[in-house]
């Protein structure tokens, strides 16, 4: 139970640190190049959905990967028994 709690909290903070970091430096520079790798792939469903260049070259992704896996975690420790 405790592992999905960490899991989300490691993800958030992984597209958080993509975020900032896409404010400082370059998509090849690490480590962006890093986080980019690995939060593309969750970032690609809501970019169809709401694409930045309809919504004025503002990427609201990484908000809404966020805020999903904030509204799945009460789902996800429900429906794990207790130990």
């Amino acid at each position: 139970m405790e592992f999905a709690v960490y899991l989300v909290n490691a993800v958030s903070l992984l597209v958080l640190v993509d975020v900032i970091a896409s404010w400082v430096v370059s998509p090849e520079q690490f480590p962006r190049s890093l986080t980019s790798t690995l939060t593309e792939p969750l970032y690609r469903p809501f970019r169809m959905i709401l694409p930045p260049e309809k919504m004025g070259g503002l990427d609201l992704s990484p908000m809404a990967v966020i805020l999903c896996l904030r509204m799945l975690l009460p789902a996800v420790l429900g429906a794990i028994p207790p130990a």
